[in-house]
């Protein structure tokens, strides 16, 4: 479990209050400080997020490779 509270990177910390609160139709401001996100999720967000930053798709998915 990932507390938002023990996030220390502020940037990240500041992302994923912004995308979960886009995720669960909030605002960031009303994303309190102690919620919880399983491994799972915490990962899901963290893709999210990178995905967002590239500006699309992953990469990946366009390797005739795979």
């Amino acid at each position: 479990m990932v507390r938002i509270r023990e996030i220390i990177d502020p940037d990240l910390k500041a992302k994923v209050i912004a995308k979960l609160a886009e995720w669960r139709g909030l605002t960031p401001g009303t994303v309190p400080e102690w919620f919880e996100l399983d491994d799972a999720d915490y990962v899901d967000l963290l893709q999210a997020i990178a995905e967002d930053e590239r500006g699309g798709a992953d990469e990946l998915m366009d390797d005739d490779r795979m």
